[in-house]
C-alpha cells in the first residue's frame, strides 16, 4: 500500500509522521489507527482500496468485503 501512495517519502508526507517511522511500518502487520482516515482518503484518490482492518479496525465481514 505504500507504494500505491507514492513510496515511503510522499506516506510520511501525507501522515506528518517521520521517514524511518514509515519504513517501519512495510514489516507491521497493521498501520497505526491513527492514520485510517487520511490514508484510506488518499488511497480512493488513487483508485485504491485496502480493507479496514489494516489499521486495527473493527468491522464485518460485509464491511471489508464493501472496502475491498
Amino acid at each position: 500500500m505504500i507504494d500505491a501512495l507514492g513510496g515511503l517519502t510522499a506516506v510520511a508526507a501525507l501522515t506528518g509522521a517521520a521517514y524511518k517511522l514509515v519504513s517501519g511500518w512495510r514489516n507491521a502487520k497493521r498501520f497505526p489507527a491513527r492514520y485510517y482516515l487520511v490514508m484510506t482518503w488518499a488511497l480512493k484518490r488513487e483508485r485504491f482500496s485496502a480493507p479496514p482492518s489494516l489499521w486495527g479496525q473493527v468491522t464485518t465481514a460485509e464491511m471489508e468485503k464493501a472496502a475491498a
